[in-house]
């Protein structure tokens, strides 16, 4: 059973959510209905920004080795991520335990989601079963559904954060990222997570 699954099975007895739901400013609780359609909306466009990320990334690694995908993700990432949140009215976006750059570095909901990721992760849970969501509420009564999903280290991800990286990648995270901290990974690792941020009309 996905975290998910288990928060929403809370809801609707009553109960409170499950362990990785963390709570914002405890707005009054949505209706156990409202949340898949969030949550809808937001892995739509995680799926958007995976897909571009990787097409990009593929084509750009093929055209220029390591050093075309550090270009990519230096020059272009940030904004096929706006792009993708703003057709769908969110903002969308990446976040690690161990960041390269650090405009992706995670905030304190963020951190403590991807530190029960990794407790979970170790508890035997597949990475795909790796979710949490939360709501916000502003000082003016203003919700934002929140949710992240981890992201799987893939075989390609190693050229730019295994353990073993070739001289050029390595010369080139050291000009691009100085305080870089996402590498050593391995297949099968989480690698970090996506993020959403889904601004509520009330």
């Amino acid at each position: 059973m996905t975290n998910t699954t288990r928060i929403l099975a809370a809801l609707l007895v009553g109960l409170a959510p499950a362990a990785g739901a963390a709570v914002g400013s405890e707005p009054p609780s949505p209706a156990a209905e409202e949340v898949p359609v969030h949550i809808e909306t937001c892995r739509g466009a995680m799926d958007e920004l995976g897909k571009a990320l990787k097409a990009r990334l593929l084509a750009a690694m093929a055209d220029g080795g390591p050093g075309g995908a550090l270009s990519v993700c230096s020059e272009e990432a940030a904004a096929i991520a706006d792009s993708v949140g703003s057709a769908r009215g969110l903002l969308v976006g990446r976040t690690s335990l161990r960041t390269r750059n650090p405009r992706n570095a995670p905030d304190d909901w963020e951190r403590g989601i991807l530190l029960d990721f990794a407790a979970r992760r170790e508890q035997g849970e597949k990475i795909s079963d790796l979710d949490a969501w939360t709501f916000e509420s502003d000082e003016d009564g203003h919700r934002t559904f929140r949710y992240m999903r981890a992201i799987v280290t893939a075989p390609p991800c190693l050229e730019c954060h295994g353990h073993d990286l070739a001289p050029e990648a390595a010369a080139g995270l050291a000009e691009l990222y100085p305080e870089d901290t996402a590498i050593g990974f391995a297949v099968g690792d989480i690698r970090g997570a996506f993020t959403t941020s889904l601004p509520l009309l009330d």
